[in-house]
């Protein structure tokens, strides 16, 4: 359930939604990789309403292509609450947009932060795009994200711990690559159930650099200790993500309720 908002000026735009039992995890809170995918939508309907979306862009054969991704949370919107999410542009030029989503309880309290990184490409040529003609469209806010930019995430090296996944029907997307998402599920599930009981995601950082198709093998690399992991995806040598989760135990930890 979700209604949007634009503000007079068209800088910000605002979606509220409310939070069913479905869309929730093990812990009653709304998922990383859904909360990731509403921050991809929500930008998607602000670039759209202002006339820089893909509808636009793909007239001159360009797509916007997600680079990289950041989230930083105080605590998860949870089960039949309602939430709202809030983004504008903090930078752009002819090659990429910088956008910002604010995250908002129930109350209208700030809980948490997301950045993302949007490149232009040509999807002919696969060189990145030029948007001079559209940058007249596109205000850039006042607003700054008081979270920290994304990282320079490079190799792990010799990981701690490696998994072998084939993806399969369910990780691919209408571009028939792997979903930016589904990579953020694969790294979750690194750790069981017991884990997010104790300890919740305090910050999330990825960063895509090549794509994975259908029947693809993957190896999933981690590296790091209780608090923080890095982790790289790739396939025949070539890094497909890199990612850094951080992790701070809860104030409460919860304790499931057996049937």
């Amino acid at each position: 359930m979700m209604t949007d908002k634009m503000d007079n000026d068209m800088t910000e735009y605002k979606v509220d939604f409310f939070l069913s039992a479905a869309e929730c995890n093990a812990q009653q809170e709304i998922s990383l990789p859904l909360l990731a995918q509403r921050l991809i939508d929500i930008s998607t309907a602000h670039a759209s309403a202002i006339g820089v979306g893909y509808e636009h862009l793909l007239k001159d054969n360009n797509a916007w292509v997600l680079s990289r991704l950041s989230i930083e949370l105080t605590r998860f919107p949870s089960i039949n609450k309602p939430y709202s999410l809030v983004t504008w542009v903090e930078d752009l030029n002819r090659h990429y947009s910088e956008r910002i989503v604010e995250l908002r309880d129930d109350l209208g309290e700030a809980i948490g932060y997301g950045r993302l990184t949007w490149v232009a490409i040509n999807i002919v040529s696969r060189r990145p795009a030029d948007l001079t003609p559209l940058l007249h469209k596109v205000t850039p806010s006042n607003r700054r994200c008081p979270i920290e930019r994304h990282p320079r995430l490079g190799s792990i090296g010799i990981p701690d711990h490696v998994t072998m996944y084939k993806f399969q029907y369910s990780d691919i997307d209408f571009n028939r690559h792997v979903n930016s998402t589904r990579y953020i599920q694969f790294i979750l599930d690194r750790w069981g159930v017991s884990h997010y009981d104790l300890n919740r995601v305090s910050r999330f950082d990825i960063s895509y650099h090549a794509e994975a198709h259908f029947e693809d093998v993957v190896e999933v690399r981690c590296k790091g200790d209780e608090e923080t992991q890095d982790v790289e995806i790739a396939r025949d040598g070539v890094v497909c993500t890199r990612a850094r989760i951080k992790f701070c135990p809860r104030s409460l930890p919860i304790i499931p309720v057996k049937n």
